[in-house]
């Protein structure tokens, strides 16, 4: 029901996880390397953890704006592909159209992105209760309830103002 509360709070725990390892280890080492004993090995422990925790978010942010954005670059071209030849021979040969259409594509990917994830989420749930149940008609509603609710609980909780006033879309 959740699915999109689900992915960002896991993806918030995996980058601070990870990032908050690597810093320890870098921090271990410097105390290492450092010759250092007791409350100091510590304190480069503890400080290398918590930077890479919030640098570990920062990069797993931007690495995840980036891979959204090539993949709205991909779908675009392919949809560009598929579409232009049959509107017309003008356009079926127009190298500035499919470019137009893979760069609309990628930008509408990363504006749409928390309701793509939104709907991704209530698909896999739905399929998940089908593969349980063995109803098609559970699969159905269960993936109306599940979008229902989570686009509810996005727009309940002020997400959508969030997003728009900081100007953040991942």
């Amino acid at each position: 029901m959740f699915g999109f509360a689900l992915y960002w709070g896991g993806l918030r725990l995996f980058s601070f996880f990870l990032g908050g390892s690597i810093g320890a280890l870098l921090g271990l080492i410097i105390a290492y390397v450092a010759n250092l004993e007791g409350t100091a090995s510590l304190i480069f422990i503890v400080v290398g953890l918590f930077i890479g925790a919030l640098l570990g978010w920062r990069f797993i942010r931007t690495l995840q704006r980036v891979i959204v954005f090539l993949i709205g670059l991909a779908l675009g071209f392919l949809l560009g592909q598929i579409v232009l030849p049959s509107l017309d021979q003008v356009w079926a040969s127009s190298f500035g159209a499919l470019v137009a259409s893979t760069l609309v594509g990628g930008l509408l990917a990363v504006l749409l992105f928390r309701y793509i994830i939104i709907f991704v989420t209530a698909a896999v749930g739905s399929y998940l209760l089908y593969q349980a149940s063995g109803q098609t008609w559970v699969m159905g509603l269960s993936f109306l309830i599940g979008l229902v609710v989570q686009i509810g609980a996005f727009h309940a909780l002020g997400l959508d103002k969030k997003i728009r006033k900081k100007g953040n879309h991942a």
